[in-house]
């Protein structure tokens, strides 16, 4: 009689579930009503209802076996992976600086001179004023030999001083610091060839080629350190110090004698520079 599949009935306006449970109820409440009417008709009387009822409050709370199977599939769990972060070192290469050594600076490479000194030129310092402007500090005597690459063993040259019976013009200055004005004066007033004057403006020595005649009183401060110089005659030296138009001065070096003499004679000639 009731062999229709339950869950095959139409859906109404409550569960097909709740629906036939309650119809089974009641009809199992009639059967149990007839069954036990022979024997205690007063008790079925009871009974049956209570039967019903509870089937109509009980029926609603059964789970509905025709609903559709509902799967709680847990969603899917994240798993945050890290990324991978590699950190490479970048590669620092600590090239140490280059080493520095530091030269003393001598006389002759532009440090301070002193007397007796090595100056630039070759020669030797013989005499210093540090008050002055530099370029103008020192005065500096070529070498012993200083006509032969310095060989320490060619003696000094000899020439006159030149244009005798002539005044040249700006060519007295006696005092230091004055020798290579007298010298380019003496150069340009004068054009004979090989004097005293000329010989040591055509120096070229160590480089340098400022090279001039001593004054009178830069020849005294020579013949002082003619030690530290060295390779002097002990004869006589011109200066560059006119002294009129006939005579000009000079200085004995084995006495530091200094006298004037007539141009026409042949003295020793030192060169010097200024710097």
């Amino acid at each position: 009689m009731f062999a229709v599949g339950v869950c095959d009935l139409p859906e109404t306006g409550g569960s097909t579930f709740v629906l036939i449970a309650g119809v089974f109820l009641l009809v199992a409440g009639v059967i149990v009503t007839r069954w036990v009417q022979a024997s205690a008709r007063r008790m079925s009387v009871v009974v049956a209802p209570l039967v019903l009822l509870g089937g109509l409050v009980l029926a609603p709370q059964v789970a509905d076996p025709c609903a559709p199977a509902t799967t709680t599939v847990p969603s899917a769990s994240t798993t945050t992976v890290p990324s991978a972060t590699t950190t490479v070192p970048s590669a620092t290469t600590t090239v140490p600086p280059a080493s520095t050594t530091t030269v003393a600076l001598t006389c002759a490479t532009g440090g301070s001179c002193a007397v007796g000194d090595m100056g630039p030129g070759g020669g030797t310092i013989f005499y210093v004023d540090e008050t002055r402007d530099v370029g103008s500090q020192y005065l500096e005597a070529a070498c012993a030999g200083w006509q032969n690459n310095c060989d320490a063993t060619t003696a000094d040259p000899q020439s006159d001083w030149g244009c005798f019976a002539s005044l040249i013009s700006g060519a007295d200055g006696t005092g230091i610091w004055t020798g290579e004005q007298n010298t380019t004066d003496i150069v340009a007033g004068c054009t004979t060839p090989g004097i005293a004057a000329d010989l040591a403006d055509d120096l070229v020595l160590g480089g340098q080629s400022d090279w001039f005649l001593p004054s009178k009183y830069e020849l005294n401060q020579m013949y002082i350190q003619q030690t530290a110089i060295g390779g002097f005659s002990t004869d006589f030296y011109w200066s560059s110090s006119e002294f009129d138009d006939y005579f000009a001065w000079y200085q004995i070096f084995y006495d530091g004698g200094q006298y004037y003499d007539i141009k026409d004679f042949t003295f020793y000639v030192r060169p010097v520079r200024a710097f």
